[in-house]
């Protein structure tokens, strides 16, 4: 019998980031993808998955960026203001 670490196929795709710590500059998607990844492929849930991803796509659709993707014109925002955003897209679906 395989073990849940054995047959998972997601990953967790964040450091330490101890230069970043308490800045409120780090960029969350990639946790948070990874997450729907979780819901997906682990746990077989894929509508929760979708929406995930959903409300990613929707936030960066309407111009928000963290520190470390932000271009000219797009809306600046921190790590938390980022994650909230994404949790308010996902209440939305």
């Amino acid at each position: 019998m395989m073990t849940a670490l054995e047959t998972r196929k997601e990953d967790i795709v964040h450091g330490s980031a101890p230069d970043i710590a308490r800045k409120d500059i780090a960029n969350p998607m990639a946790s948070v993808l990874a997450s729907a990844m979780m819901l997906k492929y682990s746990l077989n849930l894929d509508q929760a998955a979708e929406e995930v991803e959903t409300a990613v796509k929707k936030v960066l659709e309407k111009g928000y960026r963290t520190a470390d993707i932000y271009e000219d014109g797009m809306k600046k925002v921190g790590c938390r203001e980022m994650g909230a955003l994404i949790v308010e897209e996902i209440k939305k679906l």
